[in-house]
Formats: C-alpha cells, structure tokens, sequence
C-alpha cells in the first residue's frame, strides 16, 4: 500500500477537504454502516463498474462562499448568484481538480478516472411511486455515500454530507483510481445537534421528512414553478432523467440552474439555513 497525501494535494488544487475510501469500505461492514436508516442507498454504479481494477477513491469537497447564499436568501427577485457559483462554476471546479488528480494519479502508472460533480442523473419513477422516496433520482455514483466512506463528512437531517469545517455549505467531486491508497479517517455519529429541525421546517416544499428521508420530486418541482403540480414534475422528471442507465440520463442543460426558472421558491434553505458552518 502506497500513502503519499493524495487529499492534501486535492487541497492544494483548490479543493476545501478530500478525503480516500479504499474500495473495500464500498462493499464491507463499512459500507453498511454508511448505509443505516439515516444514510444514503448505495445508488449508480460501483467503482469497480465504472473502472476495472478500481482500489480507491478519492472525495474532495469545494466550498459555497457565504456571500452566496447570503444572496440567495435576499428578498431579490433573482437567484443567479447561487445557481452560477453555488453550482455551475463549481462544477467545473470539481471538473478541473479531479481531472488533475487523475493526471497526477496516472504519472504514478494508475488508471484513474475523474468523475467531477458526476453530472448524470436517472429517475426511478417505479421505486418513487412504490414510497421508496431514498434513491430514486441519483446520478452515476454515489458521491454522498463516497464521501461518508472517505472521512469527508458525515449525513444530515437535510440529506446533504457535512463537512467538519464548512458544513453543507460544499459541493462534492470524485475521482476513482486503480492505486492502492491509505484510507482516511471515517467520521463517525450525526452532525446535527439533537433537536434540530430548522432545514424540515424551512423547505416550503415540504420535502425533508422527520425521519430525514428527501422527497426529490417535490424539492425539483418548487411549488409549481417546475410543474404545475407535483404529479406534472414527476411527469417532468421522468422525461428528463431516464431510467434507463447512465447513458441515456445525461442532465442537458446546465444553464437552467443560472436563474432558467426565475427566482427559486425555496432557495436552497437546507444549506443556507443549516447552522453547522458557524459551530466549527
């Protein structure tokens, strides 16, 4: 087993935290754990699907400016702010620091594949009208379930990965490579204080449950301004996200999230309203 600190030059590329999950945590007692009640279903393809010969994965994390979310929360009737460096700009971050990892990573004579933010996304309309409300909408990889098995973050109420320093305020990028490395430290128990329910109660789509469940269809449709009812955004989603494999689900138009639909209802409250940044 090699250990050169892969994370702290994801550091150094621009990323906030970076974490490594050996690919034995995808499938042991490691894995399981990450997936209790409170966690997320082992959605999209494995590693070792996505690259043959996979042993590692490496998680990095790029954080929201709070002046951004600042923005979001204003009472103005644009939300460009967070959907260009909230989400778009940092996508391209991601892009940029895992492809320069993986090109690091192959210097050393190991495949690697840079994943990015994983922007492909399939819709399980089936799983989602049977109540399976974990899971139905995911993308390629599981970059939450990634980074919990990575020691980058650990699980909220809300269903974002907080990080100790940043909190939810970060977006998540992978990069999947056929080098043995060292494993990071797993975090361990829930981030959110006991009590805390600002994130189920501020999401005017009610779609946070009590039990930290997410309903996607309902966050995606924002009261009507994705569809005019929650049964026309499934409807919507279904369309747009196929189910069929990654192949077929590829999110085409990245400029709807800068400002496409107007001035988002809910603002992204889970993350610009979750208190865990401030406690670090």
């Amino acid at each position: 087993m090699v250990s050169p600190s892969y994370a702290q030059f994801a550091v150094e590329l621009g990323a906030v935290a970076a974490g490594i999950a050996p690919i034995q945590r995808f499938h042991g007692p490691s894995q399981r754990a990450a997936n209790n009640s409170r966690s997320f279903l082992p959605t999209g393809y494995s590693p070792e699907e996505l690259l043959p010969g996979a042993r590692s994965v490496i998680v990095v994390a790029v954080r929201i400016p709070d002046g951004v979310l600042a923005s979001n929360l204003a009472p103005i009737d644009t939300t460009y702010a967070f959907g260009n460096f909230g989400y778009v700009h940092l996508n391209r971050l991601l892009n940029s620091i895992t492809y320069d990892l993986a090109r690091h990573l192959e210097e050393q004579s190991w495949p690697s594949l840079p994943l990015g933010p994983c922007g492909a996304t399939r819709f399980d309309r089936q799983a989602y009208e049977e109540g399976r409300t974990i899971g139905p909408l995911h993308g390629i990889f599981n970059l939450k379930q990634a980074a919990l098995l990575a020691g980058v973050g650990r699980r909220t109420r809300s269903g974002l990965v907080a990080t100790p320093q940043h909190g939810t305020r970060v977006r998540l990028g992978a990069v999947i490579t056929t080098g043995t490395l060292e494993g990071s430290h797993v975090l361990e128990g829930m981030p959110c204080p006991p009590g805390c329910t600002i994130c189920i109660d501020a999401c005017p789509m009610h779609a946070i449950s009590r039990e930290g469940l997410v309903n996607h269809v309902r966050c995606f449709s924002d009261l009507g301004r994705r569809g005019t009812t929650e049964s026309e955004s499934l409807d919507e989603m279904s369309k747009a996200f196929p189910s069929a494999r990654a192949q077929s689900g590829y999110l085409p138009h990245e400029n709807a999230a800068i400002d496409g639909f107007g001035n988002r209802v809910c603002r992204a409250v889970c993350m610009a309203l979750c208190p865990l940044w401030k406690w670090q």
